[in-house]
């Protein structure tokens, strides 16, 4: 299986300890299939552990800022994002790691 013998490169790779770009050119391998087969492969180990949910298809969302809600107080809430029936409101002043981990997981 195609997948089976990628695996054993990919781990070939990570154990030789090499940069990747000079193991691919040492292995006669293209680093744009080794990135993209590493993509793949990832995705399916998230997959299986259950941390990452593939819809296979790309979907916007618009973002707007929510002076239209009740009580809104423009010193505590700087943004409001909408998807699905979900709201999440973020404050001034929130983590930076915090969001960047939001936007991560709504980019998935």
């Amino acid at each position: 299986m195609l997948k089976a013998k990628w695996i054993e490169l990919i781990k070939s790779q990570k154990e030789s300890g090499l940069p990747i770009r000079k193991w691919c050119e040492e292995n006669h391998i293209s680093p744009t299939q080794y990135y993209y087969w590493l993509r793949i492969i990832r995705e399916d180990s998230l997959i299986k552990a259950g941390t990452l949910a593939v819809t296979g298809q790309t979907q916007f969302v618009e973002v707007k800022p929510g002076f239209d809600k009740v009580g809104f107080n423009h010193q505590e809430i700087c943004a409001i994002l909408r998807s699905n029936g979900i709201e999440i409101e973020i404050l001034n002043g929130a983590d930076p790691n915090t969001l960047e981990a939001l936007l991560g997981i709504l980019k998935r």
